[in-house]
Parts: C-alpha cells; structure tokens; sequence
C-alpha cells in the first residue's frame, strides 16, 4: 500500500472503487476519517473567530500579480470561506482545497506621491478600500503644526491634489524646525518641483521661516525671520 495512494482516497481525489485494492484502502481512509474527525475542535455556531491582519508595506512597489497570483479572486467578501458564493482552490504547490477564510484582513500601504511606481491594477481596487491619511497637525506644537499648514495650503495650490502634502511625521523626532527643514522639507520640495528653488523658496513666503537658494555656494540659507 503507498501512503499517497492512501491520502488521495482520504482526500477524493482517487476512487479504487469496491474490489481490487480498494478492499485494503477503502476501510483504512474510512478509519482515518471518523479518527480525525474526533480530532478537529468543534466550534459552537455563534462562536467568534480571532480576526487576523496581514500588512503588506508599499504595496504599490510590487509585482501584484506575483504577490497574490489565484488569490485575487479569494480575496472578495462573498468568496471566502463559509460565505455565499465560497471557492477553493488548488495552490500550484499542490495544496488543495484552500480558501481565504472571512476573519483575514489584509491592509496595504503606500505613498501615492510616488507617481514613479506603477499605477495600482484595477483588479486590486475593487477589491480593497482605499483611505487617505493626511497630516495630523494637533500632534505639533504651535509653531511646527502653523509652518506645516502654511507649507501644505501652498503645495496644494500648486499641484491640485493631496497626494503631495508633507506628513507631520518629519517633524516629531524631536529635531528643530531648521534641522526638519534642511534635511527633509526642503529636499523633498526639490523633488515636488523638479529642481526650481524659486518655487521652493516661493513655499515660504507667508511663514515665518525664510527659505533661499544661496547661488554662490549652492546651499539653502535657512532661518527664522
């Protein structure tokens, strides 16, 4: 008898039928079903399952396809596990009889201002709901949430759209306002408007802080006003 012969019995996928070598594996898969029956905990209908988070950081960066593969169709409320419209499947490393069961969560990240990445397949936005999350200026003192607001206001009258607001995360590590400014901030502001430091400095004319372009050194000349 080979113990595979004997697992696609107990599983249905080969039938010996009631003669031959079924008389010694049939009764055999048989035994295996009622013993592990008495194994598997039975869960009472009104039982709650624990809920599960699977996080996948900058999403956007991946090979979709690759990352889910057959999963994508699993993944929809009304195909998992115990639902109305369930479906199983087989896993190319031949697992069989897999579902996505409904107590699985599945959050992806990403900063929609990298517009360098690929944009995000249609398949994968109907299937996930998808929340903005924007700067929390409470979180700042007065002086780093009124600067940040200000920066903010004027990169979205420049570029029409959220995705390009400044995080309030640069600004709670415990650095000054100058030392944000320099490393972050202004680098970042670089990128935004590909290089134009008069634009940049531009950003700044209605905070307190004054922001220009040293041409002579070619550094940024920081400072409070």
């Amino acid at each position: 008898m080979l113990v595979k012969n004997l697992k696609a019995i107990y599983e249905g996928s080969l039938d010996y039928g009631v003669e031959g070598l079924g008389v010694y594996y049939n009764p055999l898969a048989e035994h295996l079903k009622k013993f592990t029956a008495t194994l598997e905990p039975q869960k009472s209908a009104d039982e709650q399952l624990k809920n599960f988070v699977l996080v996948i950081d900058e999403i956007n960066r991946a090979n979709i396809s690759k990352v889910f593969g057959e999963l994508i169709t699993l993944l929809e409320d009304d195909k998992r596990l115990g639902e109305e419209n369930e479906i199983k499947i087989t896993l190319p490393n031949g697992e069989k009889e897999f579902g996505v069961p409904p107590n699985l969560f599945i959050i992806g990240t990403m900063n929609t201002a990298d517009k360098s990445i690929a944009l995000i397949d249609i398949a994968l936005r109907r299937r996930f709901e998808f929340i903005g999350y924007y700067p929390e200026y409470e979180n700042l003192n007065d002086d780093e949430a009124t600067l940040l607001k200000k920066i903010n206001e004027t990169i979205f009258k420049e570029k029409k759209s959220a995705d390009y607001l400044i995080g309030h995360a640069y600004f709670m590590k415990g650095q000054t306002i100058k030392t944000v400014l320099q490393n972050k901030v202004v680098p970042l502001l670089m990128e935004y408007f590909s290089g134009k430091t008069d634009i940049v400095s531009k950003i700044f004319a209605d905070t307190t802080w004054s922001v220009t372009y040293d041409t002579t050194n070619f550094i940024w000349d920081i400072n409070p006003r």
